[in-house]
């Protein structure tokens, strides 16, 4: 349940296993990564980037009961580098950041375009089946999935590349949640 001045910008649906691990191959994920999955749902893309890959995760989802699933299930597979935040995906700062994954509509992506430009200039940013509207993909992949029958295309793009040149706002922007603290605890998972 969305709390109260928050609306949701997608339903949740959650993405098949298989294009889960597409996505993950796609970004050219690896250990040293660190991956932020927009919209987390159940976890299961944080969670197979740590799993698979050993790659710091965090995942960021607005429904808390989903938060508590996914963390259920970080705890029972004893995953270490995996974090999960009830958080506003439109609250966040993506300081720090080296993949970003969302399956997100294009509408909603225009929404949140504020938080992606927060990424690192490097940062690689991965979309399900819609592009970020006025962005240049570096790369798409259209891949067949097992789980619903259907044709998926992946979009990816490189933050410094791919994003449209900054233009200067007087709108101000909101207070964004920094992931640091996060971050330095799953650091701490490491050593």
């Amino acid at each position: 349940m969305p709390r109260r001045g928050h609306s949701r910008l997608d339903p949740f649906v959650p993405t098949g296993w298989d294009i889960v691990g597409k996505m993950i191959d796609f970004a050219d994920v690896e250990e040293s990564s660190v991956v932020v999955d927009l919209g987390s749902g159940d976890g299961r893309l944080a969670i197979e980037s740590n799993r698979s890959y050993g790659a710091r995760s965090i995942g960021v989802e607005l429904n808390p009961i989903l938060v508590d699933i996914s963390n259920r299930k970080t705890r029972l597979l004893g995953l270490e580098g995996v974090s999960f935040l009830n958080a506003d995906i439109r609250m966040i700062s993506l300081e720090g950041v080296t993949h970003v994954t969302a399956y997100l509509t294009s509408e909603a992506l225009k929404r949140i375009e504020h938080v992606l430009l927060t990424a690192p200039q490097e940062a690689i940013i991965v979309t399900h089946n819609y592009p970020i509207p006025g962005w240049r993909p570096v790369e798409t992949l259209d891949t067949w999935s097992s789980s619903d029958a259907r044709k998926h295309r992946l979009y990816k793009y490189i933050k410094g590349v791919s994003a449209p040149t900054q233009k200067s706002s007087n709108t101000t922007q909101p207070t964004l949640i920094n992931l640091k603290k996060i971050l330095n605890t799953l650091n701490a998972c490491r050593a």
